[in-house]
């Protein structure tokens, strides 16, 4: 059922006051309440946008964040129903738009996405299947089962492992990390490009240990061969403790 033209300029004026301020003719309106509504509504967004981003909003002074939520409540119009994929919303909000404060932390954005990363990887839809077992010992002929809640991040600043406010310019290179949600926690790790190889060949489905060394082993021919083995060992049992790798199933059964 469609609103009237009527309806809907009273329901946009009221938006309008509460986003911008700026009182536009609404009828059977009481002024001196008007203010509560844009004060709650206020409060609302920016208690959500601090408890999403807790790194930023420490590392900011007060009229910095701010002004950032002020033009974010003013300037965008919000699409998401889901209040907790607004703050997806102020982060893209910021990227497109020319903000001085961006300026002076250049690693704002990776700093905003990684905490951003964190919400979205908790909330993400169950992706593992709880009901399958598995071995908890791996050979060469194993075949690795991956933890399917996670993604990897390609930063240019070490905003998770450095704090924010001793990130330098200096610091600027290529930087992973991987994310994943175990036991109802999220998780970040440091990850190499090497390792990072690694995972995205398991993700493909080139999972059985055999194969995932012998690629290795080829692709990084500047390392001997008996380091790139033990790396990928270390690698897996510590991914197995950390709750990244689930455990393994036998290769040869496989066909």
């Amino acid at each position: 059922m469609q609103l009237s033209i009527y309806t809907s300029t009273q329901q946009n004026n009221f938006a309008n006051f509460c986003k911008t301020t700026e009182l536009k003719q609404i009828d059977g309106l009481t002024e001196n309440r008007i203010d509560h509504y844009r004060r709650l509504i206020y409060g609302v967004i920016d208690d959500s946008l601090r408890s999403a981003y807790p790194l930023t909003e420490n590392l900011l002074e007060e009229d910095e964040w701010q002004y950032l939520v002020d033009n974010f409540i003013e300037k965008h119009n919000c699409q998401s129903p889901q209040i907790w994929q607004m703050p997806f919303e102020f982060y893209s909000f910021i990227e497109e738009n020319n903000f001085d404060i961006k300026l002076k932390h250049p690693f704002l954005m990776d700093l905003l996405l990684l905490e951003w990363k964190e919400i979205e990887i908790y909330m993400m839809q169950d992706l593992n299947d709880d009901e399958k077992t598995f071995e908890s010992k791996f050979n060469d002929h194993s075949l690795i089962t991956l933890n399917k809640e996670f993604g990897i991040l390609k930063l240019d600043f070490p905003v998770h492992t450095k704090p924010a406010n001793e990130i330098m310019k200096e610091d600027k290179r290529e930087y992973f990390v991987l994310i994943f949600r175990a036991n109802d926690k999220v998780q970040f790790y440091d990850l190499s490009p090497f390792f990072v190889f690694l995972i995205k060949k398991i993700n493909e489905g080139n999972n059985l240990i055999e194969n995932i060394v012998m690629d290795s082993i080829q692709s990084f021919k500047t390392f001997p061969e008996e380091l790139v083995r033990e790396n990928i060992y270390q690698f897996i049992k510590s991914m197995q403790s950390k709750g990244f790798i689930l455990g393994y199933t036998n290769g040869d059964e496989k066909c």
